[in-house]
């Protein structure tokens, strides 16, 4: 099992965008994916088709001691399953938040708990910033990808984002890795100067490929489909396959 787990110091980077089109695009690929919308707007469902279920369910209404991750999980009509973060009401995230504070390892026993098959990939969708979220999801991942813009905001964020994964992100083992997309590229000046400082700064870090700037992004969303599925050959549909393939090749050396 594999989990990468999408985080962003800001809002409004395209983080749960992204997370749904790159696990529609592992699961076309043939891997089992999973995604966990640990983020309260509770968003990723409308990414991936919206719930004919129980929209009440989901993995905030897990508190019960043996209560099981894949009971909230749902199967999207795009080949992913995932898991809402589900709507209990106020009190009810309260009580979430307060348990996943005094219980660091919570979604890494969870996730463990699923035995979910060897080459699964689990994608882990967070708010932006810090956050009790944000905490277990660097906690149970393998890897981070971090979202940004190629705007002067998101490059102000690094630091913070960097001081995040690292406060997060240090294991008695090793230190989980991370890598920066860059959404919503595009060919004004501004842009790519900041994608010169920003390149500059994470060197290695920084994945090679832009998800180009389209209307079409939007569109998708409106018809509750990922773009990978609404129009295939769409600009921001190739560079987000071309970033899978980087990352499968990376992460599980292509297999």
């Amino acid at each position: 099992m594999l989990v990468i787990a999408i985080v962003s110091a800001k809002g409004g980077v395209g983080k749960t965008t992204i997370t749904a089109n790159l696990g529609v695009g592992m699961a076309q690929r043939g891997f089992p994916v999973t995604i966990v919308d640990l983020d309260p707007q509770n968003a990723m469902q409308w990414h991936l088709g919206g719930l004919e279920q129980d929209e009440s369910n989901g993995v905030s209404l897990l508190t019960a001691a043996r209560a099981k991750l894949m009971d909230a999980c749902y199967t999207s009509p795009f080949g992913v399953n995932f898991v809402p973060f589900g709507n209990g009401g106020e009190k009810q995230r309260i009580r979430f938040e307060d348990l996943l504070d005094r219980q660091e390892p919570w979604l890494r026993k969870k996730l463990q708990a699923a035995k979910l098959p060897a080459n699964a990939i689990v994608l882990l969708d967070t708010p932006p910033g810090p956050s009790v979220y944000l905490k277990q999801a660097i906690h149970a991942a393998d890897f981070l990808l971090v979202v940004v813009l190629a705007d002067a905001a998101s490059y102000s964020t690094l630091p913070e984002m960097e001081e995040l994964i690292s406060t997060y992100g240090h294991r008695t083992q090793a230190d989980v890795g991370s890598a920066y997309i860059v959404n919503q590229g595009s060919q004004r000046q501004l842009a790519q100067d900041v994608l010169t400082l920003i390149a500059d700064r994470l060197g290695e870090r920084m994945v090679p490929f832009i998800v180009q700037e389209s209307p079409q992004v939007e569109e998708a969303l409106a018809y509750e489909r990922p773009v990978l599925e609404y129009k295939p050959d769409n600009p921001a549909s190739l560079s987000i396959q071309k970033i899978i393939d980087w990352l499968l090749t990376g992460l599980k050396g292509g297999r």
